[in-house]
């Protein structure tokens, strides 16, 4: 049995990406074209649900199952569409998401989660699972205030996976999506190391197919060239943070071919791109002939996590109590920059008998910014820093759990 797989952010963000309905339609004809056969697609970043609405009417005769993952305010963007049925969904809305006050981001108000689809192929249930991560918006460590976040995330939908992944019920489980993350990023070697995935383009058997009008490195994102992409000094020749990843009940799941497609519509004489990303495709492939192995390991012969993932867990570790340090000093210059702003909201009101107009007008408007300024400090003081160190606390506290305890490994 094969199985073809598509997954790509579509930059669907509405009032601000790029001819979104030219996109969208070219989209669509791809999907409904003869000449591909995808039985599951995922798709991110489709923020309005007029959007997936229209996608899902328009291929609905050729997917004739999918689902819209709703969150947030103005849903994850996320859904998936299906040759085959759907018979269940899930999804885990992530614990840490950014900030709310950098509105500029907007993954705050996203509502980024892990969506699950269960697929029932000629009697093999799929787990499919489509997410987008937190966006990395300075590509410098030192400067990356979203880091343990990310790192949170990662961890997360490693407990998701684990906990609705049972072998004994999933024949394969897939992971794919936008990690705004590359392999190089702790957080991805983490979901590698514990789930023990396979990545489809690194694993794939057939290396020299690929798509000609895109090249054969892999990147998905940042590529130069494209119209809707702003070039930064790290991205280079761009990043792969796109991905399909696998893990089979039994070791008989292979993929033959996985490359990056979907750069520029064909036979556009504007030069339309598909997205400021690129899609991922991959072909897998199912032996039934293989006999499953469904042995379950006796107590006293489970294995302790290998020691390069104990190292990444312990790193992943460092970085979010780094971040729960920076909220402690954050939390502190904002009770500093309270006491400063009472002062100044209590001194330089001048004379109450001055008939200075403009003077009454700066004191009403010093006076303003101050009490907003003194509510926001104490909303982060007793709100806002306060829930992000305990979700921070809470994944730290498990993957201190994890290296602690022996567990199976998969």
């Amino acid at each position: 049995m094969q199985l073809r797989i598509l997954t790509l952010n579509i930059w669907g963000v509405r009032y601000l990406a790029k001819l979104i309905d030219e996109r969208l339609q070219a989209l669509v004809t791809h999907l409904i074209s003869p000449e591909v056969n995808y039985d599951i697609i995922g798709l991110q970043e489709v923020w309005s649900k007029t959007d997936y609405l229209y996608i899902r009417d328009h291929i609905k005769n050729i997917y004739p199952h999918s689902y819209y993952f709703l969150s947030g305010l103005f849903g994850s963007g996320c859904c998936m569409f299906s040759k085959h049925p759907i018979i269940g969904v899930y999804e885990h809305l992530y614990t840490l998401n950014g900030f709310p006050h950098k509105i500029q981001h907007g993954d705050y108000f996203a509502g980024k989660l892990i969506g699950l689809c269960k697929i029932l192929i000629n009697n093999h249930v799929i787990n499919v699972y489509n997410t987008h991560l937190h966006a990395n918006y300075h590509h410098v460590v030192p400067k990356d205030i979203y880091l343990g976040h990310r790192v949170c995330q990662a961890y997360e939908l490693i407990q998701f996976i684990e906990s609705t992944s049972s072998a004994d019920t999933t024949h394969l489980t897939i992971l794919l999506g936008d990690l705004n993350l590359t392999t190089n990023d702790l957080g991805f070697q983490l979901i590698q190391g514990v789930l023990q995935f396979h990545d489809c383009f690194l694993d794939r058997i057939n290396k020299d197919i690929f798509d000609p009008t895109v090249g054969n490195n892999g990147f998905t994102c940042d590529i130069p060239g494209n119209p809707y992409v702003s070039p930064h000094p790290h991205h280079g020749e761009g990043e792969r943070i796109d991905y399909i990843l696998y893990r089979g009940r039994n070791d008989n799941v292979k993929c033959l071919e996985a490359y990056p497609t979907l750069h520029k519509v064909p036979n556009n004489l504007k030069g339309l791109h598909y997205s400021d990303h690129l899609a991922i495709y991959a072909l897998l492939e199912i032996n039934d002939e293989i006999p499953e192995n469904k042995k379950i390991k006796p107590l006293e012969n489970m294995e302790i996590t290998d020691e390069k993932t104990r190292t990444l867990l312990s790193d992943a570790c460092i970085i979010v109590e780094e971040t729960i340090q920076r909220i402690q000093r954050q939390r502190m210059f904002c009770t500093f920059g309270v006491f400063i702003l009472v002062f100044i909201l209590f001194s330089i009101n001048g004379n109450p008998l001055s008939n200075s107009y403009l003077y009454t007008i700066f004191t009403i408007i010093k006076n303003l910014f101050c009490l907003i300024g003194i509510a926001v400090s104490i909303w982060f003081i007793c709100l806002g820093k306060p829930v992000e160190r305990n979700a921070l606390s809470s994944i730290q506290n498990a993957m201190r759990i994890r290296l602690q305890a022996p567990h199976f490994t998969y």
